[in-house]
């Protein structure tokens, strides 16, 4: 083998190994870079579960005592938990001591810890996130005629149709009207006690009625007066007046309960009239033959009234009668607030 022979073979082997480890540098270079990106991504999401764990943004929630406070520290875990607000209106954390919560939101209250930790020299640049985990301080009651009453969150600025639409809309035995009572010291003072016509302000004539709600507030909205039509109809029943300033009448309430069944003996209607203490007061007989031949002139019903037909050759007693109208079902004929 010649010498040029032998120097070039070790050249080209010299060459080979070079650039071999120069490839497997570079890719462990890439490699590198890759579990570095990784770890960065890793770093920016590493508070987040525990932010979608509790679910609830509050940059612009007013804390206040009693509620219950969930912060992530990124690099400091014994900063992070949970905390409740005493009714001083501080938070005890770890390391940091007291830091007042009370009156700040979500993004003041995250500035404020941020800036703590730097202070106190524990993190350089801190990635703090703080979420609300249990509402404590600004709640409404709803009471009255909404599927749900209960207390519910004031989370961000509530108008009344808001509050209505979190305790499920309302129940079919609702009223037309709603009365606010306001806690002492909000800037509705001056009228501590409101009350909206409910059926003007979804049908968008009372816009102003749509109020503000404040914590401590308590809302009821009311439960409508109901008629009840028994005896041989088509679906018998309680039904809800929506607007009782219209009233009902007997064709009307006949009409409600779809209708009288073969069997029906219209000319011997009887229309129970209670007072207030719920007995009977009043026993009218009622033709209903005669007011559908335009015979007769039709009758208005009032709230709580009965209007019973009987069954051809029935005799039913006035206490029998009302047995039947204690065990009917309510049909609600108001408006529905579930989807506001």
């Amino acid at each position: 083998m010649s010498y040029q022979f032998t120097l070039r073979l070790f050249g080209a082997v010299s060459v080979f190994l070079l650039s071999s480890g120069l490839s497997a540098s570079a890719q462990r270079r890439q490699a590198s870079i890759s579990d570095l990106h990784a770890t960065d991504e890793s770093r920016k999401t590493a508070a987040e579960p525990r932010r979608a764990q509790v679910g609830v943004s509050v940059a612009d929630y007013v804390f206040g005592s009693r509620d219950v406070v969930e912060i992530s520290v990124f690099d400091l875990p014994e900063v992070s938990g949970t905390f409740q607000v005493s009714d001083a209106g501080y938070i005890a954390l770890p390391l940091l001591g007291q830091v007042k919560a009370e009156g700040l939101n979500g993004a003041q209250l995250t500035k404020l810890v941020s800036d703590r930790l730097k202070s106190d020299e524990l993190l350089v640049e801190p990635i703090v996130i703080i979420a609300i985990d249990e509402y404590h301080s600004r709640t409404v009651l709803v009471l009255g005629a909404v599927v749900r009453p209960d207390v519910y969150p004031l989370q961000r600025p509530t108008t009344l149709l808001d509050v209505i639409s979190l305790a499920g809309g309302l129940a079919p035995n609702a009223g037309n009207t709603v009365t606010v009572v306001h806690k002492e010291g909000t800037t509705e003072a001056n009228r501590p006690i409101i009350t909206v016509d409910l059926a003007k302000l979804v049908r968008g004539r009372e816009p102003l009625g749509n109020i503000e709600v404040y914590a401590d507030d308590v809302v009821n909205v009311s439960i409508a007066p109901v008629i009840y039509v028994i005896g041989a109809v088509n679906r018998p029943g309680g039904f809800v007046m929506a607007d009782p300033s219209s009233g009902v009448t007997v064709i009307q309430a006949v009409a409600l309960a779809e209708g009288l069944q073969p069997i029906a003996a219209p000319k011997q209607g009887l229309l129970l009239r209670k007072s207030q203490d719920g007995k009977v007061q009043q026993e009218i007989p009622i033709d209903i033959a005669s007011i559908l031949g335009r015979k007769g002139a039709d009758q208005p019903l009032e709230p709580n009234d009965t209007l019973f037909i009987p069954e051809s050759g029935s005799k039913k007693t006035v206490n029998a009668i009302g047995r039947l109208a204690s065990g009917v079902v309510i049909y609600g004929l108001g408006l529905r607030l579930g989807a506001i």
